[in-house]
């Protein structure tokens, strides 16, 4: 190779070409983002392509040797990755009679080109298809097309080489057709410019802009001087070197003998890019810019262009899904009257996190506040679920529940306050309570109190029998005659039998000397889903007016049923001995016969059956109104 440059120096003295610098001149170290993409915001990646001062890609680099500038703000790199992609080359054919010279064997240098070119198509990987484009004095042949169907192409391609004067045409084709838009952000561009000796003393000179619109697109060009080796010293030689060193590639000489080289040797430092994630710390909508700083080791630091991109960014909203709009907190049921512990201790709240942006992202923080006040909050996972204490609501009242979501961006977003109804029944109290919470045990007492009074009785009964019994023998042993002295009789007068005057019985009571209680007039008898009559006691309508509900201190009669409201219904006594069934806006609703009853109330009659909420009742008349006689009216047919 040194023998070869001082050839080439020795031929432009001798000559006269001046040829511009070489490449180490035309190249510096660089790094070009391509491709911004945030459709996984906060994540941002992007493609970095890195050179070194040789225009070679320079491999190898870690996340820690990249810096991201987002807005003029330093971030880390999350990951910097090296990848593989395809290659966008154009093959362009100067046509001329030097490369249809044939060998011993009848093969021409265009066929040893050709078979060369097709060979290391074949070898390409199919997951990185290159974009490959055949060109000729002519025009594009193949344009933009897979491996596969350039080979067909080629193989296709029978170009008239010794008709053709060589020219330029084919190498200025072949830069219009790569330059054009890549298929993919990232993917580099070469042509490999096939020619043979071209006798144009002004060669250079018409190479100069074409070797500049080459650098200025970075596309590289690598020259195959097909030709004599007589020829390899000449001004056309050393111009076409010039051309390859210029932009980046090389050059290689055949004249029928040499070894070819292996093309993926040229084509391999451009198949690699780097893939760049870092997490973005934006948190607000607009304009934004991108640069990249990439520290070589050899090379120092390079900074790429800014690259601008839009983001529309919106805190999170935070929704409740389907809360409870009513609580109801009372006793447990297997311990009605218990006054310390009320359930429901708690309730749950779900929720979900929309994010209006479209961009979904981790969040650090979820609250929930009651009445202004935080009830609970989550800083990690999981993010939808609270637990709202309620222990201490005692009164019933309505609370404002509203809840919060702060993603890690910092944004935040505070849901709209939503009512719900807290509703306590406390426990009876009093005499009655007492009374039903002990009832067991009263009960049981009662029994044994009864057991020892009827023990009593019998045993005093026996006592009784006893006695009864031995005046009842002491009384036959005085009438017995056998057992009678016999009195001398005398004369005298009779003695007169005084009478002793008769007991007068008592007058007997026919009732006790206790007030009886009136019967109620009316009453609600229970009944079953299947309306059978339940076994609980019926309810009486006694006085003029009875407030049913869950209550106890509003009402005068107690259901113990979720479907029953505080105060539900109530029945007044009207003044013509009959009853108004009126509903105090209950949530449940009061029915009668299947039939919602209006605003202004309902007359029961005997027979109704009531509906408070899922419970169902029977309205009886203790006298029941006499059964209607059907009135036959006769019709008269002539009529």
């Amino acid at each position: 190779m040194r023998r070869f440059f001082l050839a080439l120096f020795a031929t432009s003295l001798i000559l006269g070409v001046t040829i511009p610098a070489l490449a180490q001149d035309q190249f510096t170290a660089s790094a070009t983002l391509y491709n911004v993409d945030t459709s996984a915001f906060p994540e941002i990646s992007g493609f970095v392509d890195v050179t070194d001062s040789s225009g070679i890609f320079a491999s190898g680099l870690k996340p820690e040797a990249v810096t991201v500038l987002e807005n003029g703000q330093s971030l880390p790199a999350v990951s910097f990755n090296e990848m593989a992609i395809p290659l966008q080359l154009a093959v362009a054919f100067n046509q001329g009679e030097a490369l249809d010279a044939r060998n011993a064997n009848g093969i021409s240098r265009f066929q040893r080109v050709s078979q060369v070119i097709i060979q290391w198509a074949q070898s390409r990987p199919p997951d990185l298809p290159d974009d490959l484009s055949l060109v000729s004095q002519a025009g594009p042949v193949i344009n933009h097309a897979s491996p596969t169907d350039f080979i067909v192409g080629l193989q296709g391609f029978q170009p008239d080489l010794r008709g053709a004067n060589p020219n330029l045409q084919s190498l200025v084709s072949a830069l219009d057709v790569v330059s054009a838009q890549t298929p993919r952000i990232g993917v580099k561009r070469a042509v490999l410019f096939i020619t043979p000796q071209m006798e144009n003393p002004n060669l250079a000179a018409d190479l100069e802009p074409i070797i500049q619109r080459a650098v200025d697109n970075k596309i590289r060009v690598f020259v195959w001087y097909v030709d004599a080796n007589t020829t390899f010293t000449t001004t056309s030689a050393a111009v076409f070197n010039n051309l390859a060193i210029q932009t980046g590639g090389s050059m290689f000489q055949f004249s029928g003998e040499e070894r070819f080289p292996d093309p993926e040797v040229y084509f391999a430092p451009l198949r690699r890019i780097y893939h760049l994630k870092y997490d973005s710390r934006l948190n607000f909508s607009g304009e934004h810019n991108l640069v990249v700083q990439v520290t070589l080791p050899s090379a120092g630091t390079v900074t790429s262009d800014a690259q601008m991109f839009d983001l529309n960014i919106q805190p999170p909203n935070p929704i409740p899904v389907s809360p409870a709009m009513q609580i109801t907190r009372q006793a447990p049921p297997d311990d009605p009257f218990n006054t310390e512990v009320l359930l429901p201790d708690s309730q749950k709240i779900q929720i979900i996190v929309e994010f209006p942006d479209g961009y979904n992202r981790a969040l650090a923080r979820t609250t929930l506040y009651v009445d202004g006040t935080v009830m609970d909050e989550n800083t990690s996972e999981p993010f939808n679920e609270f637990t709202w204490d309620l222990t201490a609501y005692a009164i019933s009242g309505e609370h404002q529940i509203m809840v919060e979501a702060v993603d890690t961006l910092g944004l935040s977003k505070t849901s709209m306050p939503l009512p719900v109804v807290v509703t306590v029944i406390k426990p009876p109290s009093g005499p009655a309570a007492f009374l039903a919470k002990y009832r067991s045990q009263l009960t049981f007492g009662a029994i044994v109190f009864a057991g020892l009074v009827l023990f009593a009785i019998l045993l005093g009964g026996r006592f009784r029998f006893l006695s009864l019994r031995a005046v009842q023998e002491e009384r036959r042993a005085q009438n017995d005659p056998l057992t009678q002295s016999i009195s001398i009789m005398t004369e005298s007068a009779p003695a007169v039998k005084e009478k002793k005057p008769r007991r007068q019985s008592r007058p007997r009571k026919s009732k006790t000397d206790k007030t009886v209680e009136a019967e109620a007039a009316a009453s609600l008898v229970r009944l079953q889903n299947d309306g059978q009559y339940a076994a609980i006691p019926p309810i009486p309508l006694n006085g003029k007016e009875i407030l049913i509900g869950t209550d106890p201190v509003q009402c005068t009669q107690i259901l113990d049923d979720p479907s029953i409201s505080p105060v539900h219904a109530r029945i007044r006594a009207t003044d013509d001995g009959g009853y108004l069934l009126q509903d105090v806006q209950s949530i449940a609703g009061t029915w009668v016969n299947y039939d919602l009853i209006p605003r202004e109330g309902y007359r029961l009659e005997h027979g109704d059956m009531v509906n408070f909420g899922q419970l169902k009742y029977r309205f009886m008349l203790r006298t029941p109104p006499p059964l209607r006689t059907p009135k036959i009216i006769p019709v008269n047919p002539e009529e």
